[in-house]
Formats: structure tokens, sequence, C-alpha cells
């Protein structure tokens, strides 16, 4: 049985050169490297969890195009040992912007693709992160929504 459902952001720009945000969990919280992630409140929708996660983990509010990815998984968390969902999303930004990290981050790094992929050690972080460059590649977006 599913207890949390999160979402997934890759916050990217694809002009002039691809870049993608990636943040390290303080050691606390694992010390890993992932995309912006949260779990939807009650009462919130996928897009209000996007934009409400996105600026509490980064301090960026202007957010206007989202995409979705088409993919989620389920997996059993290791420290809370709940079954959660996570739904995949992508953020175009126009530009890069110094993050301003939350309590639950202590690095970010702005990435090629190259090295996402080898800072992003959890396979469905990088499932989803070539969902995202494959959308991007072959121009197959679908908005989830534009301001």
């Amino acid at each position: 049985m599913i207890e949390r459902t999160n979402v997934q952001v890759f916050l990217c720009m694809r002009n002039p050169d691809f870049k993608t945000l990636i943040l390290k969990r303080s050691q606390e919280r694992g010390g890993f490297w992932q995309p912006i992630t949260g779990g939807i409140e009650k009462g919130e929708n996928a897009y209000d969890t996007i934009k409400r996660e996105v600026f509490e983990e980064t301090g960026f509010q202007d957010i206007e195009k989202v995409y979705d990815l088409n993919y989620t998984f389920t997996y059993k968390a290791p420290i809370s040992r709940k079954w959660m969902i996570d739904i995949c999303f992508g953020v175009e930004i126009d530009k890069i912007f110094d993050v301003c990290l939350s309590d639950e981050h202590e690095e970010y790094i702005w990435c090629n693709e190259k090295e996402a992929k080898q800072i992003l050690n959890w396979k469905y972080y990088l499932l989803a992160f070539d969902k995202l460059l494959n959308i991007i590649r072959n121009d197959k977006i679908t908005t989830y929504y534009k301001k």
C-alpha cells in the first residue's frame, strides 16, 4: 500500500547548453545526490507541489514550463520503511541562478548530461533523467503547465 506520493523534479536549462540542477542531501539525510524531491501534501496537486518544493529547496519561484516525464516508480524508503510512489517532472528555466539551499541539502551543482549521470547513483533517478533527455532530444515535450 502506497503511504506517500512524491514529485521528483529535474530543473534544467536547454540553451545555450544543457544544464540540470542536482542537490546533495545533508549527511543526516543520507549524503547522496538527487534532483528536487518532495511529498504531495493534502489539498495539493502535483503542480502545486512542484512549485512549493522547487522554492523550498532552491529559492527559485519563476516556474513557467513543467514537463511530465510520463514516468513513475514505487519503492520502500530505507529509513522510514514506508512505501512511496514518485511522479517525475522536468522544469525548464531560462538561465542558471544562485541556489538558496534548504537545510535538507548541503551542496548543489549545475551539471551537464555526463556529470549528472556520474553523480546520480540511484537507478530511478537515472531512469527519470534519461526520460527527460529523450523528451528534450526528440522535441517530444508534453507541457504539464505553461505560465
